[in-house]
């Protein structure tokens, strides 16, 4: 197993492996950003900012403790598909000792390689401001604008929060029949929580949730900032729907961008992930 104890433990716990129910993983992937660099120290930031946030859930009312395991950070080859088969072989060792994984990233790729340790039957809910669906970027078809594509080939996708994607990619997205809930949706939203409770119903669920699927004004901290975002409560409405619909096998948050002083992007991560273990231990 890669696993070992990381020095900072999220939450400031620090809780035996055996014991723990989940494990998170601290992937500082940062190899096929185009834009904005510095996804790689996004994982160290969230771990950090986490101790600044209680463990009470007031929001969920549950407590989390004694239940996270904070592994050290992966070690990323420089090359995606080797990058890709470490993720891969991390999560299943996580899956092995039937403990459910946590991985913060580190670029949106984190989440393609997690996606082939799970079976096929396993269906990924993405928030993602992009479609994430190009077949190839600068000649690299294991990259973070391929991320939904690369997925789908295996387990079937779900895109929320999108509103960003090219004409190419709405055809090949129609093609696939991918269900998609946009960001600027917001009167269909009892709608839209309806539909996708019915498309997750009693399956086993993985949400991804890339930061730049909440507007900048609440989340400036991203690899690739999109104007026109959903916020937190919003958020939290498609959470427990998920949650409370399938069975969560896993999740990632990640593209977290680093600002220095202006750590609010960090702070709404660690958030998510209280809310997330909150939502499936209730």
């Amino acid at each position: 197993m890669l696993l070992y104890e990381g020095k900072d433990s999220f939450l400031e716990e620090v809780v035996d492996f055996k014991k723990a129910k989940y494990v998170l993983l601290p992937v500082p992937m940062d190899i096929t950003t185009t834009y904005l660099k510095g996804t790689k120290f996004g994982p160290r930031s969230v771990i950090e900012a986490s101790r600044s946030l209680e463990n009470y859930d007031s929001e969920l009312d549950f407590e989390v403790r004694d239940v996270v395991f904070t592994s050290g950070e992966l070690e990323i080859p420089p090359d995606a598909v080797k990058a890709t088969d470490v993720i891969k072989s991390t999560v299943s060792d996580v899956l092995l000792e039937k403990k459910l994984p946590i991985l913060l990233g580190g670029e949106h790729t984190i989440t393609y390689g997690a996606s082939l340790a799970f079976d096929e039957d396993v269906i990924f809910v993405i928030f993602d401001a992009h479609a994430d669906f190009k077949k190839d970027v600068l000649g690299s078809p294991i990259n973070h604008a391929s991320n939904s594509r690369l997925i789908n080939k295996r387990n079937k996708v779900i895109l929320v929060g999108t509103r960003s994607l090219s004409q190419e990619d709405k055809k090949d997205l129609a093609k696939s029949k991918i269900p998609i809930f946009r960001a600027q949706d917001y009167s269909r939203l009892k709608t839209n929580l309806s539909e996708l409770k019915n498309l997750i119903k009693n399956k086993n669920v993985y949400i991804s949730v890339d930061m730049d699927v909440f507007d900048p004004a609440v989340a400036p901290g991203v690899g690739t900032p999109q104007p026109g975002g959903i916020f937190y409560e919003t958020m939290l409405e498609y959470l427990k729907i998920i949650v409370g619909s399938g069975k969560l096998v896993g999740f990632d948050v990640n593209e977290v961008r680093p600002l220095g002083e202006n750590n609010i992007t960090e702070i709404l991560a660690a958030k998510l992930v209280i809310d997330l273990i909150s939502l499936n231990e209730r």
